[in-house]
């Protein structure tokens, strides 16, 4: 998609520009979806994607040492585990319960899925695949049920609800609300002979695939990883039940009466599971199949049609003087994307074309064009950095490592996007590249609201005692700087 800046008398007054793109991707109608409102600014602190997946790693080795038996993880944690399970005489299922208690960091969906993933392949031995994508069920499954006790009153035992409130059960799609206000909770089967796992069929009941279905693409990929599971679940259930046939013919060979009923009782157990199982992968199999034809309908239908949105910062927090971004229909004013971000703090931005990163779960991103922004503000837990922003979703991408001034200027200067960056209480002019990465540094602090004078001879800046200083424009260098006495000093 090619974007451009609109500007005029030769001022860059914002970030607007014309952008080239399909209308279904910004105006598709997702009313029944599940939306989650994510942090959307810069991180003080940056957890890798490997110590989030660590959470819950930690919390299912814990589990997975005892199965069978109810199990308090970490009560006293960021993140505590109810592993509840037992009373096989009361009908109802089973559950973990992830509550995420009052000094919980997380605070986007993907993190939280990579907690869930990490504590379903420790716990129960899911493929990492397989973990990911019931991590996405879970989640959607808690928001869509997120305050209705009444529903899980009627699915789960009743050691499972003495653990859940009204007024947290479930996941709300605000990701504020969820420290100390969630208690999600994973539906689990019977737990027999040391096995255990998730109840595939609560967690994509109607209501879920629904929400699913109203995105844009319907979902079919995650959809069909679901019912790839339940064609496992059923294979090894129809397996079970062969197995335990075997054992009461053998036993009624044996003339043992007693374990042949129950192997009996076994096989046809297992086997309505796995027949129960096998229809639903089938029936979803059918749904997704029409879904498919739906969607590749559609977009020969709109045969590529293209069309022209204006994209500009809009003030977000007038006090603050914060700002966001927006996407609009310039022939009917419609406003088509809103950026979660609102924390962008100068009114110039940068289009940067053709980026590529490796993101810290490991995987390539890749980008056409991202914009280029100073973004964050100063607390506990956001900071203020460089940030690069997708040109649809609006969402940050990816930040800078360092922590720039409170009120850092951002000029671009040939390929290079010059900002004052903070350093242990100091200030720095210093010198990115388009892909956030520091390239040089000046040799002098500076006073962190100095403008950045450009000229032929170098970059006049102010220092930290408010003196003109002349850094050199190749290495950042102090060409010379003006003390208090008006007296030049030369390098």
């Amino acid at each position: 998609m090619k974007k451009f800046f609109l500007i005029c008398a030769g001022v860059l007054l914002s970030a607007s520009l014309f952008a080239q793109v399909n209308r279904s991707e910004l105006e598709a109608a997702q009313s029944d979806a599940v939306q989650f409102e994510n942090y959307s600014g810069p991180h003080a602190v940056i957890d890798s994607a490997a110590s989030i997946v660590g959470i819950g790693t930690a919390l299912g080795n814990e589990v997975a040492a005892d199965v069978e038996n109810p199990r308090s993880v970490q009560p006293y944690a960021k993140y505590s585990l109810y592993h509840v399970v037992g009373g096989l005489e009361e009908k109802g299922l089973d559950a973990d319960i992830l509550f995420l208690n009052e000094t919980a960091g997380v605070d986007h969906i993907n993190n939280l899925r990579r907690i869930v993933t990490g504590y379903l392949m420790a716990a129960y031995g899911y493929s990492r695949e397989d973990s990911e994508t019931l991590a996405i069920f879970i989640t959607v499954y808690n928001a869509v049920y997120r305050g209705n006790l009444s529903n899980f009153a009627g699915k789960y035992k009743s050691a499972v609800l003495t653990y859940l409130t009204e007024d947290s059960v479930g996941l709300s799609t605000n990701w504020e609300e969820w420290a100390g206000k969630t208690q999600l909770v994973i539906p689990l089967g019977s737990v027999i002979e040391g096995e255990a796992g998730v109840e595939t069929s609560v967690i994509s009941d109607d209501k879920v695939v629904e929400a699913l279905r109203a995105e844009e693409d319907k979902s079919v990929d995650t959809r069909e990883k679901m019912t790839d599971i339940k064609e496992k679940e059923a294979a090894t259930a129809s397996e079970k039940a062969r197995e335990a046939q075997k054992d009461a013919t053998q036993a009624k060979k044996d003339g043992d009466k007693t374990a042949a009923k129950e192997n009996a009782k076994t096989a046809e157990e297992q086997q309505k599971i796995a027949d129960r199982k096998a229809g639903e992968a089938k029936t979803e199999r059918e749904q997704i199949a029409k879904d498919k034809k739906e969607v590749q309908k559609s977009e020969a239908e709109r045969g590529g049609e293209s069309e022209k949105y204006l994209t500009s910062l809009f003030i977000a927090d007038e006090k603050n003087k914060l700002y966001s971004l927006m996407t609009v229909n310039p022939k009917t004013g419609t406003v088509v994307k809103k950026s979660p971000l609102k924390q962008i703090r100068e009114k110039t931005i940068y289009p940067v074309q053709n980026i590529s990163f490796q993101k810290d779960d490991g995987t390539n991103a890749v980008f056409a064009e991202l914009f280029l922004a100073v973004c964050g503000v100063n607390d506990s837990k956001s900071a203020i950095k460089l940030c690069l922003i997708d040109s649809e979703n609006l969402e940050i991408q990816k930040e800078s490592t360092e922590t720039l001034s409170e009120n850092s200027p951002l000029l671009q200067l040939g390929d290079s996007y010059l900002v004052i960056v903070s350093e242990n209480g100091k200030n720095y002019l210093a010198s990115y590249d388009k892909n956030l990465t520091l390239k040089k540094k000046s040799d002098v602090a500076i006073n962190g609201s100095s403008p950045l004078n450009v000229f032929d001879e170098g970059i006049l800046v102010t220092d930290e005692r408010g003196n003109p200083v002349l850094l050199d424009k190749s290495n950042f260098f102090s060409v010379w700087r003006l003390n208090s006495t008006s007296t030049v000093d030369a390098k």
